[in-house]
């Protein structure tokens, strides 16, 4: 087994405790002697951030990793290296047929929210767990161990049945339900209410929803319920509530009947929402308005340094603007593929394949694996791959029949350096200009400016070839103003 550096629980690191422990003094022998699938397991399960334990042999001697031994609780460290029956004692008539089922028959056994009995911490409790039971096999299809993955599920099974509790209380929203009965009495408070009024659950359920109530609006509360015993709902308003402090709080409030299983009327939901919240909104609004002016000034200055290098000492108008405009457009199909994306991570297929899209596909060959990139890597690379096909169709593979043009990609650790290639084959013998052009100025300044790598663009005999190396990303940044650069 390897030396792994997994997380440390307060016993120490288990890749410690394994490598040290007396494995001859078990039924698995020594260490040296395990079969090479089981030390392989081993070596996987001990880094892993799932909770993991493994039971091997025909005792089923326990192996497990630091994520899963919070989850024995006081049995941990002493469930490591011995059978199962022993640690796992009050569950076993539960455990062991799932073990042998795996075990003698091969199969791998799947459940969510499985029901358990343990007492992992001195006291009997049921827990939940999501299970996934496989065979660990010898290169003869002998079962070695039982591999079982897990997760722990007990909170969000209690918390779903507690919600199913308040079902009838809380409709669709976070923010502030409350439930009364008819005598106006508090009967249920989540934590939207705690937050906006200021009285825990503890100091306000049992008592009178009246507590909330302005002095000058003592009678609506009485109102509200005549309406709710009629079987209507009071729709959203404006009105003013009490919060805790005694400080008066605006808010918009929405009254709806609770029904009992017989479908009697048995008190009132309310959803009340805290109308500063509209005014938290419109100041979002305001930044997101600010951002919108903020991106598309950027994206002037940028069409602005594309139409000055275009134009720069052009001597055919015509053929200047015929590429300006193809520039644009390929700047418009990235903000296209944003668009549709919200402006977050897109697709780096999709993104090549949309700017890609005005050439013969079968000219093409576009590889790599399904990976999103940033939206300033979209526009980077949109606008690269436009400038590398441009120069095919006029000069290269794209400009013969039997031209071809390979894209590919991949992410490779460590780091997650993204490195995509573009290569040039059957076209016309290449050869390097005699200067540099705006295409390839553009190419350097976007590839260390917005995807913050390199890149190495050579004019090979057979074809051209355009290697880009660039960190990973998938979050926004803003455009590095690669007007500058040009």
């Amino acid at each position: 087994m390897h030396n792994h550096n997994p997380a440390t629980s307060d016993q120490g690191s288990l890749a410690d405790i394994i490598r040290d422990y007396d494995w001859a003094s078990t039924s698995l022998g020594p260490m040296s002697s395990w079969p090479a699938q089981l030390k392989c397991a081993v070596d996987i399960i001990i880094p892993s951030g799932a909770q993991i334990v493994m039971f091997c042999g025909n005792d089923f001697t326990a192996i497990y990793n630091d994520a899963y031994a919070p989850s024995i609780g006081i049995k941990h460290p002493s469930a490591l290296g011995r059978p199962a029956k022993e640690n796992w004692a009050e569950l076993w008539d539960d455990l062991e047929p799932l073990l042998l089922q795996v075990r003698d028959a091969g199969e791998t056994v799947v459940a969510k929210d499985r029901p358990f009995y343990i007492e992992r911490h001195g006291v009997p409790e049921t827990v939940y767990f999501d299970i996934s039971y496989s065979p660990v096999s010898d290169e003869y299809g002998h079962v070695l161990a039982v591999l079982c993955i897990v997760n722990e599920t007990t909170e969000r099974v209690g918390y779903e049945a507690t919600l199913k509790r308040l079902a009838s209380i809380i409709s669709s929203s976070e923010d502030a339900i409350l439930g009364i009965d008819l005598n106006m009495t508090v009967t249920d408070w989540n934590s939207g209410a705690e937050k906006l009024y200021g009285f825990s659950a503890e100091e306000i359920v049992g008592r009178s929803v009246t507590l909330l109530i302005a002095d000058d609006r003592v009678d609506e509360e009485a109102h509200i319920i005549a309406r709710i015993k009629a079987g209507e709902r009071v729709e959203t308003h404006e009105t003013v509530r009490r919060h805790r402090s005694g400080r008066l709080l605006d808010v918009s409030l929405t009254v709806s009947p609770i029904y009992d299983a017989d479908g009697r009327i048995i008190g009132a939901s309310k959803i009340a929402r805290d109308i500063t919240l509209r005014r938290e909104a419109e100041r979002v609004q305001e930044l997101l308005i600010g951002e919108l002016n903020h991106r598309v000034k950027n994206v002037l200055a940028t069409v602005a340094a594309i139409a000055r290098q275009t134009f720069a000492g052009a001597n055919d108008i015509s053929l200047a603007s015929a590429a300006f405009d193809a520039r644009l457009q390929s700047l418009a199909r990235a903000h296209d593929l944003l668009t549709r994306g919200s402006w977050e991570a897109a697709s780096l297929r999709t993104a090549v394949s949309e700017a890609l899209s005005p050439y013969p596909p079968e000219q093409l060959d576009v590889s790599g694996p399904e990976i999103d990139v940033s939206p300033k890597a979209v526009v980077a690379l949109t606008l690269i791959l436009h400038e590398l096909a441009t120069n095919a169709a006029k000069y290269g593979a794209l400009g013969a029949s039997s031209g071809k043009v390979a894209v590919s990609w991949e992410v490779s650790a460590p780091g997650a350096q993204l490195t995509l290639s573009w290569k040039e084959v059957g076209g016309p013998k290449v050869a390097p200009p005699t200067r540099k052009g705006f295409g390839s100025r553009l190419i350097e300044a976007l590839s260390s400016g917005q995807l913050r790598g390199h890149v190495e663009l050579t004019y090979d005999v057979c074809g051209v070839h355009c290697l880009i190396r660039a960190p990973h990303d998938t979050g926004w940044s803003d455009y590095d103003h690669i007007q500058s650069r040009l």
